[in-house]
């Protein structure tokens, strides 16, 4: 079908009857692109050339050995563009070339295992296009893709993928410390992971431990336990719920009014959850130290370091990232069972930390000296989660 000569509504029409997700705010162009994009994705036979361990992938078609690492992770030696699974996955993560102009290796002088970061004018940005629209529709409906690139090569991704998706937040990794080398610039220590959904995605808050030195730390005490101080006082920027509590014969009352309701406070007041300031005619909700989670987690992440030379995660491929890293995005954008696919895998950390958190993970990478490196952390089964 020459998707050209349709409307712009009669587009949106076929999108919604193939139950396509993403279109509806996009330009003919773009929905264009994602109709054949969702017509390649279904073009693999009824019968599967190879089904294994419920990974079933068109090997027939574009000539895709399997190599089966363990009961939960695949391994395919491919271009990612040329790569087709019925499979729909909950969480894509996409660590590219970002186009440095660099050769990485992950020793110059002795071990040259890595890849060629070079590229023609626009090539760069026209496989990142294919790419996006490809994987988009490897995704479930509540399917998350983070692209994971350095700060300062970060535009051209970014507007690209403000064409396919809706919802884009961007967290922000500091990866390592500010670099003693640097005379002429600011020095370059910061990651973009673009999270990209376009429908109610998997997300699991996480948190961070608390600071025994912060504002959160509990310096207070009860016969419960430990406590901090949780603020009920309303800011002046805008007015509260305005009432007084009497209580030992104090009235605590505040001009810009409370952040609870009056009928919140005086239960937990029941349940001796309220910790009274009189001096201050102020009121506070205690925070017990062996009830709480942990600080809910933002988007700057400052307590994870890049790969380092040593033997906790040692590195094996240039660009590697630390598992940290993946685990806290594997545990965020998806559920234990969810299926996970690492498009470029290079040295497989995406695999190795899902396996460990009970995922199923397709690595791809088109560098056939990756496998050998994949094994091989699977053999060492060396863990630092």
């Amino acid at each position: 079908m020459d998707y050209t000569k349709q409307s712009l509504n009669e587009l949106k029409k076929l999108c919604k009857e193939k139950k396509m997700t993403g279109y509806s705010t996009k330009k003919k162009d773009v929905i264009i692109k994602l109709l054949q994009a969702h017509i390649d994705s279904s073009n693999i036979p009824s019968e599967p050339s190879e089904v294994q361990d419920d990974l079933i992938i068109n090997t027939e078609k574009f000539n895709t050995e399997e190599t089966v690492i363990n009961g939960n992770v695949s391994y395919f030696n491919t271009d990612i563009l040329k790569f087709n699974t019925t499979i729909k996955f909950d969480l894509i993560y996409l660590d590219p070339p970002y186009e440095t102009n660099r050769t990485f290796t992950v020793n110059s002088l002795d071990d040259e295992t890595g890849f060629n970061d070079v590229w023609e004018e626009n090539k760069y940005s026209e496989w990142i296009d294919k790419l996006i629209i490809h994987l988009s529709s490897l995704l479930t409906p509540h399917g998350t893709l983070v692209f994971h690139i350095s700060s300062e090569n970060s535009f051209i991704a970014e507007s690209i993928l403000r064409k396919y998706f809706k919802k884009i937040q961007k967290i922000y990794w500091k990866r390592c410390h500010g670099k003693n080398t640097v005379k002429n610039k600011l020095g370059e220590m910061i990651d973009v992971l673009f999270a990209c959904s376009n429908n109610n995605n998997i997300f699991n808050m996480m948190h961070t431990p608390i600071d025994e030195n912060s504002v959160w730390a509990f310096k207070n005490k009860d016969e419960k336990g430990e406590y901090s101080l949780g603020a009920l006082k309303h800011d002046r920027t805008r007015v509260g719920n305005l009432y007084s509590i009497i209580h030992n014969g104090i009235t605590y009352q505040n001009k810009y009014g409370w952040k609870q309701k009056k009928e919140i406070v005086e239960k937990l007041i029941e349940e001796d959850r309220i910790h009274f300031a009189p001096k201050q005619q102020n009121m506070y909700v205690k925070i017990y130290k062996h009830e709480h989670k942990g600080v809910p987690l933002s988007n700057l992440w400052n307590d994870i370091h890049s790969i380092t030379r040593t033997s906790k995660d040692p590195r094996v491929y240039p660009t590697q990232k630390p598992q940290k890293l993946l685990e806290r995005i594997i545990k965020i954008y998806s559920n234990e069972d969810s299926y996970v696919l690492d498009p470029v895998c290079g040295s497989g950390t995406t695999g190795f930390v899902a396996d460990k958190l009970k995922r199923k993970c397709i690595l791809c990478d088109i560098n056939k000296e990756t496998l050998s490196v994949v094994v091989n952390r699977f053999k060492d089964a060396i863990y630092n989660i």
